[in-house]
């Protein structure tokens, strides 16, 4: 193995460093050891065909945190055992390091499983040497403080482990559950909180008779017809707002013209038909029927995009850009009626995934110009079967409406009574 006086840094992601750890093991003279509190079939792989005069240990955690749950693992540490491998217990073990021949290392946060090689990981793996170094002494204490796990010990604890299955699996789906019910719920508290009592929503735009109430109205006779009544004599299209001088001026909204709007419980997004004194349709997913298409890089995409209507808190708008002798681009934003948040991408291949990103989301007045399109009021066609919609996005009788602006759009945000 070539030494040099360099140690190579990466960022690693997918399978990119396992295929560097196979790299590295195969250059190995005369011992493997692998310390990781967490592996699975993964480390296997990695091991075999590893001719016999090299002895190879890993040495793990047999502690319940790192168990609960995991017989892949147990089953792992078996496999490796009847493969002739030296499995040892070190308790406290958090480490992840590969060490070939006490010379080169492989250091990092990445755990030697599935997971962790589609996990967001960063590492290192030495081109200079380490022999004779404080860390590789260090290793040798721990390979010496550690105890020799069996076959019988991991056979005992497989029989466990199976006994106590849907029991544990019960515990833990419901912990995982009430963690996440925990922080959904106030993030969506502190969101709510953002949004209604911010400058925005209190002094930006107000009715001009005061606050607005929208009451659900009951279908008339023989239609399929809900809509959403604003007090009498109140006009929907009529607001005023205070500018950046703090002096009013009156604006006033297209009647029958369709809005973006925001339901600031669940965050779910439509767009809603105002006339006067009511909105009455809505519409919450748009095709190329309604566009020419979008210019991105001096070529026309195939533009749809749809206000979710689940997983709301995480994103609420997603948005696709198709060009047939390109690719497909999938965006997903959180919007809180004052700024988009990309929450996650998805390309059907890397052609596409450098144009958009290059031509798109790193260029910001082009970014800026795109996400205000989304957002810019227009008439479109109405069918009948649209009302019923209205009320599964604004499912509570009545509703306080104000207005926040983006981008000197209007965005109307409705927040539970």
């Amino acid at each position: 193995m070539k030494k040099n006086n360099s140690i190579s840094t990466t960022d690693f992601h997918a399978s990119d460093l396992f295929e560097k750890w196979k790299n590295l093991v195969g250059k190995a003279e005369y011992s493997i050891e692998i310390f990781t509190p967490y592996l699975d079939y993964t480390i296997n792989a990695l091991l075999a065909n590893i001719p016999e005069r090299i002895i190879v240990t890993i040495i793990t955690a047999l502690e319940g945190d790192n168990l609960f749950q995991r017989g892949y693992q147990l089953k792992s540490l078996k496999e490796a055992i009847n493969n002739g491998i030296l499995v040892k217990n070190l308790n406290g073990l958090h480490a992840k390091i590969l060490v070939v021949d006490n010379d080169f290392i492989s250091l990092g946060s990445q755990n030697f499983t599935n997971r962790g090689r589609k996990n967001k990981e960063a590492g290192m793996i030495s081109e200079a040497s380490f022999k004779d170094s404080k860390l590789i002494a260090t290793l040798n204490d721990w390979n010496k403080e550690s105890k020799n796990i069996s076959s019988d010990l991991v056979e005992e604890l497989l029989i466990y482990l199976e006994e106590k299955e849907d029991e544990i699996s019960k515990i833990k789906k419901k912990f995982d559950q009430s963690i996440e019910k925990i922080i959904s719920n106030f993030n969506q508290r502190e969101l709510e909180n953002q949004i209604t009592e911010s400058s925005y929503f209190n002094s930006t735009y107000r009715f001009a008779q005061g606050e607005v109430i929208l009451t659900r109205t009951v279908p008339p006779p023989n239609y399929d017809y809900y809509s959403f009544f604003a007090q009498e004599h109140n006009n929907l299209c009529k607001w005023i707002r205070t500018n950046e001088e703090k002096q009013e001026e009156q604006i006033e909204l297209e009647d029958y013209n369709y809005y973006p709007a925001l339901n600031v419980k669940t965050m779910q997004m439509a767009y809603l038909r105002i006339h006067t004194s009511r909105i009455t349709f809505m519409k919450s997913t748009f095709s190329m029927s309604e566009w020419d298409g979008y210019e991105i890089g001096k070529k026309k995409y195939k533009l749809d995009f749809t206000f979710l209507k689940s997983s709301t808190k995480n994103s609420n708008i997603k948005v696709t850009l198709t060009k047939e002798s390109i690719g497909k681009a999938t965006l997903y934003y959180l919007f809180n009626g004052s700024t988009f948040s990309l929450t996650n991408t998805k390309y059907n291949n890397d052609s596409i995934k450098q144009i958009i990103e290059k031509e798109l989301l790193e260029r910001k007045e082009i970014l800026s110009a795109f996400l205000k399109f989304l957002l810019e009021p227009a008439k479109f066609t109405t069918h009948w079967n649209q009302p019923k919609e209205i009320e599964k996005f604004l499912p509570e009788y009545s509703y306080r409406v104000g207005i926040l602006e983006y981008q000197d759009l209007p965005i109307l945000i409705f927040n539970k009574r």
